[in-house]
């Protein structure tokens, strides 16, 4: 799967690597911020047929590839020191190993 290929080479770069940043090296974004951090990476100017043309679809196939743990994640949570309130941050860390066979067999 395609995605999953994008996620791996990305994390690669071994930095702090958000859901955002999945999306838009799929989408190939040009914001500068993005071309400047993922530019060198071989698959962000790569050309393939996407299918999911819209963000929010990407999204939503990440998220399931989490769930399905064939994506890594590692969720922190912070406490604010003055007040109850936590915060959250989810940072995809890596593919499961055995991510590429079970999604072969699944498709």
């Amino acid at each position: 799967m395609l995605i999953k290929r994008k996620v791996e080479i990305i994390i690669s770069k071994r930095q702090q690597i958000i859901r955002n940043n999945v999306i838009n090296v799929f989408h190939q974004s040009q914001a500068k911020d993005v071309k400047n951090k993922f530019k060198e990476l071989p698959v962000y100017p790569e050309k393939f047929l996407r299918k999911l043309k819209i963000k929010e679809n990407a999204f939503l196939l990440l998220d399931d590839l989490v769930l399905r743990d064939l994506v890594k994640k590692n969720i922190i949570l912070t406490r604010s020191p003055t007040t109850q309130i936590f915060t959250y941050s989810v940072f995809i860390i890596g593919i499961a190993d055995e991510a590429i066979t079970k999604t072969n067999t699944e498709d």
